[in-house]
């Protein structure tokens, strides 16, 4: 059976809401994001909301004020983009592979019909049905706009939230032949344009650095002198030993840069066989994804292949050390790095250890524990691994701060509580 397939993502600033806008309206003056779209497609693209096809930045702000909002930080996220489609196999298809006409269907009014009924009619500021792609696809874009007028799209998407959107989701897509994907899955959907760019630019240059170089030029030596040979003997020496050092420098640096490389590929490669599985399914939107990924792929193992022979060196006893050095040089970045995430979430509230947690996993890490039954951090992106004893937020341990962070904020949630069942008011004498 198909899935019903529902992503979400901030619109936090105004360059991002025009370019959602030049993509999803297929403005000439964004080519580059339109590369994907078909030109000749036999089925119209169709907007729902925005007849006149607005920004979404204004869009957004004209909602926000409409709305009342009396506090917007100039970092609040202004919208969500919400794309909603399902995998391939669930859209009827004619014998030449495209997909029916779904402008007028009710597949396309029963999506509209459910962001309004979940976020408010109000919010939904635009919807767009794409039929110039693979498959038929919907971008909507809604004011992350509370029930009492605040403007939270932490509130209103959150993991947990977020979980319940898709089975709600899937719910009302359920009598279009749609079903929900699997709960709790680990995998994770990050933007597959950023991840191939990424693999590309990574892949090529391991390329450019691997790729056999023409043989050194021979060494000329002057014609030596009939008077003063010794000096002549010393002075070529000395060029000679020179341009050696140069050559070995430059090789030193190569092999530097390549393990720096391939350590960065080793995470993203997975990442790509990851949506290998899931392209067909959950993220089948664009039509050139499909030959894309497989360059992908090609280039990734480039990468793939350079991290097996230096990991056969070593295995055969070679040092490495440029290596070895470069990865606790990362590691202790990333260290660091760690310990700067962790004491600015101290400085805010923190409910709870879920709470804790999730917010970490928000910044990229993982809170497991080892084989030992200790808790542990684990950087997504590299695979770096922490014990707690390692990372000390301001100098002291973790533990004792998480805890009187919590503390705090349970003291801080009881008093508001209070306050607002005695009125708030302030007397005037």
């Amino acid at each position: 059976m198909p899935y019903a397939v529902i992503r979400v993502a901030k619109i936090k600033t105004q360059a991002h809401a025009l370019a959602a806008t030049g993509h999803n309206y297929r403005q000439e003056q964004h080519p580059h994001a339109i590369g994907n779209a078909d030109r000749a497609a036999p089925h119209p693209n169709r907007e729902y909301i925005n007849h006149e096809q607005k920004d979404y930045w204004s869009l957004l702000e004209a909602r926000i004020q409409e709305a009342g909002v009396k506090r917007v930080r100039h970092d609040s996220v202004r919208g969500m983009e919400v794309i909603l489609t399902g995998s391939p196999e669930g859209f009827i298809r004619g014998q030449d592979g495209r997909a029916a006409d779904y402008s007028k269907s009710k597949w396309a009014q029963d999506n509209l019909n459910f962001l309004k009924e979940k976020f408010g009619a109000q919010n939904v500021v635009s919807f767009t049905l794409h039929q110039d792609e693979k498959t038929p696809h919907i971008h909507a874009v809604l004011a992350p706009i509370t029930a009492k007028n605040t403007l939270s799209a932490d509130q209103l998407f959150n993991p947990k939230s977020l979980r319940q959107l898709q089975t709600d989701y899937a719910q009302a897509m359920a009598p279009h032949g749609f079903e929900r994907g699997v709960e709790h899955s680990q995998a994770k959907h990050d933007p597959m344009q950023r991840l191939y760019g990424l693999e590309a630019q990574h892949a090529q240059r391991v390329a450019e650095l691997t790729r056999p170089t023409a043989p050194a030029p021979a060494f000329q030596l002057s014609d030596p002198p009939l008077l003063g040979r010794d000096e002549w003997k010393a002075r070529e020496e000395a060029r000679i030993n020179a341009e050696l050092a140069r050559q070995a420098e430059a090789a030193r640096a190569q092999l530097v840069e390549v393990a720096k490389l391939a350590q960065a590929n080793t995470a993203a490669a997975e990442q790509v066989r990851v949506l290998q599985k899931q392209l067909s399914t959950s993220e089948g939107l664009k039509q050139g994804n499909f030959t894309g990924l497989q360059e992908a792929t090609k280039q990734v193992e480039v990468g793939d292949q350079m991290f097996d022979k230096m990991a056969v060196r070593y295995a055969q006893g070679e040092d490495l050390a440029d290596f070895r050095e470069f990865g606790a040089t990362v590691r202790e970045q990333e260290r660091a790095e760690l310990t700067r995430v962790v004491e600015g979430m101290l400085t805010k509230p923190v409910r709870d250890g879920d709470d804790f947690q999730a917010k970490l996993q928000a910044a990229g890490y993982q809170v497991q524990r080892d084989e030992q039954g200790k808790g542990i951090f684990i950087h997504e992106a590299s695979g770096a691994t922490f014990k707690t004893t390692e990372i000390q937020p301001n100098g002291k341990a973790i533990g004792p701060q998480l805890t009187a962070t919590i503390e705090r904020t349970t003291q801080q949630a009881l008093t508001k509580s209070k306050g607002q069942s005695r009125g708030g008011g302030i007397g005037m004498g």
